[in-house]
């Protein structure tokens, strides 16, 4: 069944390995999402945060790999930028939407909060990826050749997590306007935290679009006869060597590459430094931003990525959907669908009122139920929005109706929160500009910010309201109102 990659020298017109690695990711993503929503801290394994943490990673390397093969067409030539540049602004549309107060007129007004307004220029994984594109477009388009791109991009690859060590120092970036200063560093500042910055995140991107690269001087540039250098099975076994080589140094190499040197005691702070330049907490944040911790994971998704070829080349003689590939036509819808279905809807207060199923609170029984029941919603929508796209008539209509509906739900969404808030701000977590008043109004004694400083309170209340709170729930509730400082939260 293997036997067609190893012998078809005809040149690929769309790379399967790919599409098979994007569409993994789409679920294992899910399958993140749902662990780190539910799941109790205490039963969560090391080995699971390693494998998680190779999700996003894999999609900014497919990223790299696709923008390649979208910009430079068979005979060279770059096409033009104008569509790309429209999809950019769309995806980039998408993610800050996500971290935008919420998609509710009361969300933006009695709903939002100044950390809130902050968290609308956090770095996510889409704003990486859309930045990063954007850079290796203009690399692109200022080489103007596909085999001199290629090899700038590696280097850019090395370059960029050789240097993202010395942008994570303490105090680096601090300071800049808030829309541009996560793009450096994952440091914490006036309560906003990139969660993917450029550095070292670009360096995916960039490997990603080195590998395009290769792909298409094995893969699609024609010789004589019309045949491409490499077959495609060819091709799947040295990515898979590259990854394997990769991964040898890279965890190797990982544990010594910061951590190897001399502790000095600063003479002034009295301060321990590694060779008197990094703190202890420093170097905790430092260890996924150093080039062998890159090449560490870049080998196990190219590993990954060469076995997923290789199980598609046997998949292609058997029927029936293919939920992988399903996920990665859709991969855009699905990281929207799943992420407003788990925090928008499982999330929400009046779903928890009735579910109690709070943050961190459950077994695995339970969030491995949770997580069934997301991913199965969300390919099934993928599968029945591949079978909409054929009807192009029946597409347009369910989009024009999809933004009516989106536009009705601005305007009249959220308010029954505001409300169900104004009748009990003891039961709120966010320090919204309406709870003074509204303790106030029901005689409960001012707090700095409105939220209650009595876990007793927050209870009686909960009862009163019919909550359903677990055990754990009301372990995990009593702790993060005890950790209210008195003075937290002043307006």
């Amino acid at each position: 069944m293997l036997k067609p990659l190893w012998e078809d020298f005809a040149p690929s017109k769309r790379c399967d390995w790919v599409d098979q690695l994007r569409g993994l990711a789409v679920l294992v993503m899910m399958e993140v999402h749902c662990v780190n929503v539910w799941l109790n801290l205490k039963l969560r394994p090391e080995w699971l945060n390693y494998v998680n943490g190779l999700v996003a990673p894999s999609f900014m390397m497919c990223a790299g790999f696709s923008l390649v093969l979208s910009t430079f067409r068979a005979d060279g030539t770059l096409r033009p930028f104008k569509d790309s540049f429209k999809r950019y602004l769309f995806i980039l549309a998408c993610a800050y939407a996500l971290h935008a107060p919420g998609l509710t007129l009361a969300e933006w007004t009695v709903l939002a909060t100044p950390h809130k307004w902050r968290e609308l220029f956090k770095i996510d994984v889409m704003q990486c990826i859309v930045y990063s594109l954007f850079i290796l477009q203009g690399l692109a388009r200022a080489l103007r050749r596909p085999r001199a791109f290629a090899f700038v991009a590696l280097g850019l690859a090395i370059y960029i997590p050789l240097v993202s060590p010395y942008l994570w120092a303490h105090g680096m970036a601090d300071g800049l306007w808030l829309p541009v200063r996560g793009l450096f560093n994952g440091n914490v500042d006036r309560g906003v935290q990139a969660l993917f910055p450029l550095f070292p995140w670009l360096a995916f991107v960039s490997f990603g679009a080195f590998l395009g690269g290769m792909y298409r001087l094995a893969r699609q540039d024609h010789e004589e006869g019309g045949k491409a250098a490499w077959t495609e099975g060819r091709f799947l076994l040295a990515l898979f060597t590259l990854g394997f080589v990769l991964w040898l140094w890279g965890s190797h190499a990982k544990e010594g590459w910061l951590w190897k040197g001399t502790w000095v005691q600063d003479s002034t702070t009295k301060a321990w430094l590694l060779d008197g330049q990094w703190n202890w907490d420093e170097l905790k944040n430092l260890h996924n931003t150093t080039l062998p911790s890159v090449a560490d994971r870049l080998g196990w998704i190219c590993m990954g990525g060469a076995a997923l070829g290789f199980i598609e080349g046997m998949r292609r003689h058997f029927r029936g959907e293919n939920w992988i590939a399903a996920s990665s036509k859709e991969s855009l819808l699905l990281y929207l669908l799943h992420l407003n279905l788990i925090f928008g809807v499982l999330l929400s207060q009046p779903v928890l009122n009735v579910t109690g199923l709070d943050w961190n609170t459950q077994g695995w029984s339970v969030t491995l139920a949770l997580t069934a029941l997301v991913i199965g919603a969300n390919i099934a929508v993928a599968l029945g929005w591949q079978r909409v796209r054929r009807d192009v008539d029946k597409m347009r209509r369910l989009q024009h109706l999809g933004v009516s509906a989106l536009v009705i739900w601005f305007l009249v969404g959220g308010w029954w929160t505001f409300r169900y808030y104004l009748r009990s701000p003891e039961l709120a977590r966010e320090p919204y500009v309406f709870l003074d008043a509204a303790r106030a109004r029901k005689q409960l004694p001012p707090t700095p910010d409105g939220l209650t400083r009595d876990a007793d309170e927050y209870f009686r209340e909960a009862a009163r309201r019919r909550v359903n709170l677990s055990d754990e729930a009301k372990v995990k509730i009593r702790e993060q109102i005890q950790r209210r400082s008195p003075a937290e939260g002043v307006r």
